[in-house]
């Protein structure tokens, strides 16, 4: 069956609390609160009715918005579509609100992110966004962390 993704639904949260990575954060509910009130839009991926990973559009006013954030795809569910799924939808999202682009900040130490990042076109901008408490890790177990993400843009006028 093919993946789907749409915005996370009430129904969806005790399904996304059970898999999500730092359950002690409660980002499942914080995110779907600021979905809630229309700061940003909490995408989730499914296959058969499983969920398979989520991703955010952060939709704030900034220099660097709107910004693909937090996407999580579950362990088990790698390597099978869910990652580029999420970004085409997120992506299209913020073309029909009318952006230019979209942005991202990724670990440079995230060997899995950055190639489908920039196998999607998104590009380093040269800019850096400095961390100092990672909501989620981004590098495997035994990788050293960075103390800085790169930021990435991806047009969306072009075609």
């Amino acid at each position: 069956m093919a993946i789907s993704v749409r915005p996370a639904e009430a129904a969806d949260l005790d399904q996304l609390r059970a898999k999500q990575a730092r359950p002690e954060l409660g980002l499942v509910d914080k995110h779907f609160e600021a979905q809630e009130d229309g700061t940003l839009i909490y995408a989730v991926a499914f296959e058969d009715g499983e969920p398979l990973g989520t991703a955010i559009l952060d939709l704030s006013e900034g220099q660097m918005m709107p910004e693909l954030r937090n996407m999580y795809v579950y362990p088990e569910a790698r390597r099978r579509g869910a990652g580029r799924a999420l970004t085409t939808y997120i992506e299209e999202l913020a073309r029909q609100a009318g952006h230019a682009a979209v942005y991202l900040a990724v670990d440079p130490n995230n060997a899995k992110a950055v190639p489908l990042y920039v196998s999607l076109e998104y590009y380093p901008t040269g800019e850096h966004l400095f961390v100092e408490a990672p909501e989620i890790d981004q590098v495997d177990d035994g990788q050293q962390a960075s103390t800085h993400y790169a930021i990435y843009k991806k047009s969306l006028t072009a075609r």
